[in-house]
């Protein structure tokens, strides 16, 4: 079993007379009134390449260990030495989504803003064979999105930048031994697993801020999809659903964050078994949205395990069915765990939202590299 350090440690001076384990939203106004904590990543240059944009995974499908050998061959040593780690690397859990102003760490890989055009456009190329192309969209979105948030006057202080992530890889890329890759940044640790050619997700957080922005005249608006998600479904209960599955309180941030590894919350709010089949279908529809994040045949494979535990399967909602002032919702079976959580309200300008995907019994991939696991 791998190692699990502390995910997030922080300054002293920034947060050790804080009383508990506070949300992580909470964290990070607490960080922007003091003047953030001052880390090395903090220190990193200011952007030096363009800020990419979800075109960049109009690409035809590849192969993600094609494509990973071919972007780790453009490294120069000392940039492959940073970019491979082992499978086991205690630091493969090291993962947060605060900006990186705020961490004493630096995140694990190569960083994108010290890369050349080639080697950038290289590991775009990674992430559309790893990814389907709605995930790649997905997560060069939320990308663009913190290059939107460069342009505030926080923005040196926070370590707001789109050149801000981290690229690496845990294992060789190989098609016969298992490897992972973790591409990870502000609002972002994407955590994939490979084993006999299939991938696993977990666990993988996908935020953004703004929730929209305009660029090149189109809106770009990576989790506007998994909000209406919430509010078709809980819409689509009948009465009686609609309120079992409300919490008698919002979570104020996602409860199996950054830095919850292991962290299982309690089956809470109404029980999926006995819903009509378009509820079940509504469901299954706003997890795909997660799990679809994966190519197929990989997010047909873990489709096929939600619906398999329906009816082990609950749902959770807290907030106004019509999307008036903030959301939360959270989906869980006993392979998936699904959250989504607005940081203010659904409709406030511009938006901000985090969202967390586990699979609780293969996190990191541990269960499909394990002897007789049968996955």
């Amino acid at each position: 079993m791998m190692e699990r350090p502390k995910q997030w440690r922080r300054r002293p001076v920034c947060f050790a007379a804080l009383p508990g384990r506070l949300p992580v939203s909470l964290l990070f106004l607490l960080a922007v009134a003091v003047g953030g904590c001052g880390g090395a990543a903090a220190r990193s240059p200011q952007p030096s390449g363009p800020v990419p944009h979800p075109s960049e995974c109009e690409r035809a499908p590849g192969d993600p260990e094609d494509a990973a050998r071919n972007f780790l061959g453009l490294l120069d040593p000392a940039q492959r030495a940073a970019a491979v780690l082992s499978f086991a690397e205690p630091t493969r859990s090291r993962w947060s989504n605060l900006p990186v102003g705020i961490l004493d760490y630096t995140p694990n890989g190569v960083r994108l803003g010290d890369l050349d055009a080639a080697q950038r456009d290289a590991l775009y190329g990674v992430l559309a064979a790893a990814l389907s192309r709605s995930g790649c969209e997905t997560v060069l979105g939320v990308v663009a999105a913190e290059g939107a948030l460069s342009a505030s006057p926080r923005a040196a202080r926070l370590g707001w930048s789109a050149d801000n992530y981290w690229l690496a890889f845990f294992g060789e890329p190989a098609d016969a031994a298992p490897w992972g890759l973790q591409f990870a940044g502000h609002h972002l640790a994407l955590n994939l697993s490979r084993a006999a050619g299939e991938t696993f997700l977990s666990p993988t957080f996908v935020g953004v801020e703004p929730a929209e922005h305009r660029r090149e005249g189109a809106t770009i608006a990576p989790l506007r999809a998994q909000a209406q998600a919430g509010l078709t479904l809980v819409g689509a209960l009948d009465d009686a659903a609609r309120s079992g599955a409300r919490l008698p309180e919002r979570p104020r941030d996602a409860v199996a964050g950054p830095g919850q590894d292991g962290v299982v919350p309690p089956f809470a709010g109404a029980p999926v078994a006995g819903w009509s089949d378009e509820e079940r279908q509504r469901l299954l529809d706003a997890v795909h949205l997660w799990i679809g994040l994966l190519p197929e045949p990989d997010a047909e494979a873990r489709m096929a395990e939600a619906r398999a535990d329906l009816d082990e399967t609950w749902f959770a909602w807290q907030g106004d069915p019509a999307g008036e002032g903030p959301i939360y919702y959270r989906i869980q079976g006993p392979r998936l765990l699904v959250e989504f959580s607005t940081q203010g309200d659904l409709g406030s300008e511009r938006g901000h939202f985090h969202t967390i995907y586990r699979d609780p019994t293969n996190e990191y991939g541990a269960a499909a590299v394990a002897p007789g696991s049968g996955r």
